[in-house]
């Protein structure tokens, strides 16, 4: 019983972090009906662009900051250069666009930073790099890395952690957050203006490529806070993390309801748990594959999600 209680708050935390992914991937397909493979890829940049940042020596917070605007500003551009040529193009070249741009970030980080996992406190690898930046870089004994304790409730095997309970409180209050912030600002009910009519939302006013700017901004800043919890989690990071996480958050935002903000929470928090249950049960082979079979299933029974509606689709 308490093995079962454990695996469930384990993956409580593992699919957290997949709904902070998928909340972006939901936000960019809403407006422009987009699957942004290279989301996955925003992940993994984020995270070593933050833990680099801490190796510099600045504040975690500070360091997150910039590591959100840098990201959502690469996002932005990103979408600027190479989606916008492509919005009357049809929906194949702009999905062959992502899966490519996602293959070259994924190797031009390697490329970089070397396909070696990199751990707490981050170092610069080998080579001009690590020539330019060694000099400046301080001890790594004297840096304040965030690092989670473990231990918060301890109790007949079951083991209730504090990074567990932080990530899973901090994915709660981002999805509330950004449910409020499109449901009770301007910018907000111009991103859902645009996702629900987006002709109308043009007549009334609506900015179009601003709010398309903003939705890939806010999109690629969470997949930065999800990049440092993942970091802060496992102590690592790694150029090939953003294409397992990234892959299960689509899953998981498609599992909600792609498109509805709280269906990628949820969706999440079903993958994660279902992935930790299978670790739990020894059958770690499988937990890569449940989420897409978890997927198949439920579309297979509810085409539109779990909180997604149906839409009726004129010929």
């Amino acid at each position: 019983m308490f093995d079962l209680i454990q695996y469930l708050v384990d993956g409580l935390a593992v699919g957290s972090v997949y709904a902070l992914i998928a909340l972006g991937y939901s936000m960019v397909f809403g407006v422009l009906q987009l699957v942004n493979f290279a989301h996955g890829e925003l992940f993994m940049v984020g995270a070593y662009f933050v833990m680099y940042a801490i190796s510099l020596g600045l504040p975690w917070p500070v360091a997150l900051g910039l590591g959100m605007c840098f990201v959502g500003l690469f996002a932005v551009a990103m979408e600027r250069l190479c989606y916008k040529p492509l919005r009357g193009a049809g929906k194949l070249a702009p999905l062959i666009t992502a899966v490519g741009l996602s293959l070259l970030l994924q190797n031009l980080v390697q490329a970089i930073l070397g396909p070696n996992p990199q751990s707490y406190p981050a170092r610069v690898p080998e080579g001009k790099l690590s020539q330019f930046f060694g000099q400046y870089l301080p001890d790594p004994s004297q840096l304040q890395i965030p690092h989670l304790p473990d231990g918060l409730f301890d109790w007949n095997d079951l083991v209730i952690r504090h990074r567990d309970l932080m990530i899973f409180t901090i994915a709660v209050f981002v999805t509330l957050g950004l449910e409020l912030f499109l449901r009770k600002t301007r910018p907000g009910r111009g991103i859902r203006a645009l996702a629900l009519q987006p002709n109308a939302a043009k007549l009334v006013g609506v900015p179009f490529d601003f709010t398309i700017s903003m939705t890939f901004f806010i999109g690629a800043a969470l997949a930065v806070v999800a990049g440092l919890l993942q970091g802060m989690a496992d102590n690592q990071v790694t150029p090939y993390m953003g294409i397992s996480s990234g892959l299960k958050a689509f899953a998981a935002a498609v599992l909600g309801g792609i498109g509805v903000i709280p269906g990628a929470l949820l969706g999440g928090l079903v993958l994660g748990i279902a992935e930790r249950l299978l670790v739990g049960y020894d059958l770690s082979t499988y937990k890569d594959g449940a989420a897409f079979f978890i997927l198949i299933i439920v579309l297979l029974l509810r085409p539109q999600g779990l909180l997604g509606k149906a839409r009726m689709v004129k010929v």
